[in-house]
């Protein structure tokens, strides 16, 4: 008989019952496990009910089964219930325990559709399993919360289906069916139709999130201005008491679920902007710069942090900014789900764990990370992270317990705003990245005894402090410009009046640095760099020759105990290659290989036994032509290769890279 459930509303989603039907009709040999994954209250549940209900699939079967899994979890319980969906047992032997109904539900031979719901973990599955029907003619649908479990329970990708949010005008449609219960005529006004999107916009098509909000406005008057309180208040960054209950119902299982680590990592994510790209490496690195993660005897910090990451990617807490491969590890950017954001705020706040300001004010007590969208007063943080236009008047001087500075992308800083970097001595994690007006950094950077992260990437720096040399804990450093093609990084100025025009038309009457205007050579970012420093100093030269600007400071120079290194055209002081401890050092990526240098190269590669990522690009020409082909036995873990230059054959030693998953060849 068909199944006896009413009819659930699956506004939106033709598309993907369409799809699921094709793939439950499919024959195949064995019996066929479906899995549906989502986040909690996308519609899972009445998205199955409608394919489950639906005339293609009651043609289809002679037995149907729906169970709820209850937790906690009874064997007994689930296959007595299985039992008695399939009314394929003896009531008789039900009083018998697991056994006699299990072997009712073996003894049915009739094609079966079975929907087990709310699957919670990969334990559980193991006890379901074994006594499920096993026959050819079944088909089985599982729905859970996590990827991991959708995984192992179906085991190939092409029975896997994420369910995502609903699309804007399947979301307008259910929020409106929502609102007017009680009236056919649904039509908004534009004023009501833009506050409309502007909230179905806050709950990022979740169906739940949207029938809850729309079951709150039910009560309140039908008008663009009571809805526009709403939305003020979702955009005021602290929601209000009665509408964060709203919110919190709905998401809130998911972050009582997390363990605790996982619930601090995912608060640490409260101090980014609503809807911000985050990038994984920033937050990972932060995460191990603030003590959040320990290395195990297995693995480093930042593989845990990884780990962590990808556990919160598997249970849709954050989602990728962009659709990438299925890895975790390949996800670059990722965002926080709106409601999530706004939870992890208030849990944020309710613990003292962050704060974040819009404009100048003052928290009471004591906070331990501070984020900044626009001004504020800054006092007793251990962590700040500016977003915007830097404002001179931001006073550090009371932070000497700083841990974490994080400008990454700020506008308008300058390099005489970092004087004072050199005072807050247990920095551990400091990122200029994106900084396009900083072009040093001070010498009292050598005081930061207890950094860990120094990223100095896509910023005018061009050569380091030799009190660099002083950073014994340092573990990822990054700076210069990787080329955004992944061409050959190699540039070259053909007449001396090119470079001559550039210097003319810098944008600044900047003091030229003395390595610069001693230099014969310049480094890999110094075609632009040097313009902005040295307009009135070069005006005058007539005299200026060809230059490979990258021949000079890609100097082989490694600094000590890193995990990361990037070094694209950024000159290393002199000393730092005294440095050996580079036990810890799992990526590399070095600019400037050529055949002078790159039996050097080779040779100190060859002593990082931890290196995973290896990235070499040549200088000029004729590129890395005979600059590979030394005799050299490449890191046993070494598992990414890229290399950039013209190879003309690729070297012998690559054979020997037994765990090499990724190798990149451009301009080769």
């Amino acid at each position: 008989m068909g199944p006896a459930f009413r009819n659930a509303p699956h506004i939106g989603r033709e598309m993907e019952k369409s799809h699921l039907i094709q793939l439950v009709s499919q024959k195949c040999e064995n019996h066929q496990i479906i899995s549906i994954w989502g986040m909690i209250g996308i519609g899972k549940t009445s998205f199955i009910r409608s394919v489950y209900e639906s005339e293609e699939i009651t043609s289809m079967f002679e037995q149907y089964a729906w169970v709820t899994i209850l937790h906690p979890f009874n064997l007994h319980d689930f296959v007595t219930s299985l039992a008695q969906e399939l009314d394929a047992h003896d009531f008789s032997l039900l009083g018998n325990g697991v056994q006699k109904s299990e072997e009712s539900i073996k003894a049915s031979k009739r094609r079966c559709l079975l929907v087990l719901d709310d699957v919670l973990s990969i334990e559980k599955w193991s006890l379901i399993q074994p006594h499920l029907p096993n026959e050819t003619n079944t088909k089985i649908i599982v729905t859970t919360r996590e990827a991991s479990i959708a995984e192992h329970c179906s085991v190939t990708y092409k029975n896997i289906y994420k369910l995502e949010g609903l699309k804007e005008d399947a979301a307008l449609a259910l929020f409106k069916n929502k609102v007017f219960v009680d009236s056919s005529n649904t039509d908004l006004d534009l004023d009501m139709s833009t506050q409309a999107k502007l909230i179905i916009k806050e709950c990022d098509g979740h169906p739940l999130a949207i029938t809850n909000i729309a079951g709150f406005l039910v009560r309140k008057q039908k008008t663009a201005t009571e809805w526009k309180k709403l939305n003020d208040d979702f955009s005021s960054g602290s929601v209000s008491k009665t509408n964060l209950e709203v919110i919190s119902t709905i998401l809130e299982p998911s972050y009582d679920d997390l363990s605790y680590h996982l619930k601090l990592c995912l608060l640490y994510l409260s101090v980014f902007p609503k809807g911000h790209n985050i990038r994984r490496k920033r937050i990972v690195r932060r995460w191990v710069a603030e003590d959040y993660i320990s290395k195990t005897h297995s693995l480093s910090a930042e593989e845990v942090g990884d780990s962590y990451f990808a556990e919160l990617i598997n249970r849709s807490i954050i989602e990728p900014s962009e659709p990438v491969p299925h890895n975790a590890g390949n996800i670059k950017y990722f965002r926080v789900h709106n409601l999530m954001h706004k939870i992890s705020i208030s849990k944020s706040k309710e613990e003292n764990h962050g704060f974040v300001l819009e404009v100048s004010s003052k928290n009471e007590g004591t906070i331990r990370h501070l984020s900044i969208i626009d001004c504020a007063d800054l006092t007793h943080v251990r962590s700040v992270t500016v977003f915007g236009e830097w404002r001179s008047s931001l006073d550090f001087s009371m932070m000497r317990m700083l841990r974490i500075l994080d400008l990454e992308g700020t506008s308008g800083l300058k390099d005489h705003d970092l004087d004072q970097i050199g005072n807050f001595l247990h920095l551990s994690y400091l990122s200029l990245r994106g900084c396009a007006d900083i072009y040093k950094l001070p010498n009292s950077l050598g005081n930061l005894w207890d950094i860990q992260v120094l990223d100095v990437s896509g910023t005018r720096i061009i050569k380091l402090p030799k009190t660099i040399t002083k950073l014994k804990k340092l573990q990822y450093l990054c700076a210069g410009n990787v080329p955004k093609d992944d061409a050959t990084s190699s540039i070259e100025l053909k007449e001396s009046s090119d470079l001559s025009k550039m210097v003319h038309e810098a944008i600044d009457d900047l003091e030229m640095p003395d390595f610069v205007a001693k230099s014969v050579q310049l480094g890999t970012t110094a075609l632009d760099m040097t313009a902005a420093y040295c307009r009135k100093k070069m005006q005058n030269t007539d005299n200026v020759k060809t230059r490979d600007i990258y021949h000079e400071y890609c100097k082989v120079k490694f600094p000590s105990i890193l995990h990361g290194l990037d070094m694209y055209g950024v000159e290393v002081p002199e000393g730092i290659d005294q440095l050996n401890d580079l036990h810890t050092l799992g990526v590399l990526g070095l600019t400037g290989v050529n055949k002078k240098n790159s039996q050097a190269v080779l040779s100190a590669i060859a002593n990082l036994v931890l290196l995973h990522s290896l990235s070499l690009r040549s200088e000029g020409e004729p590129g890395l032509q005979g600059c590979l082909d030394h005799t050299f036995t490449p890191p046993s873990k070494l598992q990414s290769l890229k290399i950039y230059g013209n190879l003309v054959t690729l070297p012998t030693w690559i054979t020997q890279i037994q765990n090499l998953t990724k190798l990149k060849l451009r301009s080769t």
